[in-house]
């Protein structure tokens, strides 16, 4: 069985007010209850040795980061505007840590590129927006509230970006 590609960004664990922002798509009573939902969820659909691209915003309050042990997958980070711990604390947790990724064809980001940075790129993965979203076609926002508070397969992502707009 072949190991899959997954991206999620924007998992806030331990944010206490982002069952406050985002009620719609977190309506959890409590921070330890959304925690616990977005554990159970990742790791229903993440195997022990699928690769998770998690594109920032992982985790709020350094003593949540031991929370990034629970989750299955191979993971790897690009870092988010909330990513401020020390490098070195989020290897603890992520094989890799970035700023930026090329992954077919596009561009990994937390906060989407500005359209003229896309060049000859199929498109951008990005987070950052939670519930929003860009009407440009060549980007795709994986922020949780946009994948049902689990990761989501990259061929989803990507694909996406590769649809014909005329069908």
């Amino acid at each position: 069985m072949s190991n899959r590609v997954f991206a999620i960004a924007d998992t806030h664990f331990g944010h206490k007010n982002i069952i406050n922002y985002e009620p719609e798509t977190r309506p959890f009573d409590s921070i330890e209850e959304h925690d616990e939902e977005l554990i159970r969820r990742w790791n229903d659909t993440v195997r022990k040795n699928d690769t998770v691209w998690h594109l920032g915003d992982a985790v709020f309050g350094a003593h949540n980061l031991p929370i990034l042990r629970r989750l299955n997958g191979i993971k790897h980070l690009v870092m988010g505007n909330h990513d401020h711990y020390p490098v070195a604390e989020y290897l603890k947790y992520f094989s890799k840590v970035h700023g930026a990724v090329q992954y077919r064809g596009c561009i990994l980001t937390h906060i989407p590129v500005h359209p003229g940075q896309l060049g000859r790129l199929k498109g951008n993965v990005h987070g950052h927006l939670h519930s929003c979203q860009l009407s440009d076609r060549r980007y795709v926002c994986v922020s949780a509230e946009l994948t049902n508070l689990t990761p989501l397969l990259m061929d989803a992502a990507v694909g996406k970006l590769l649809e014909d707009p005329s069908t």
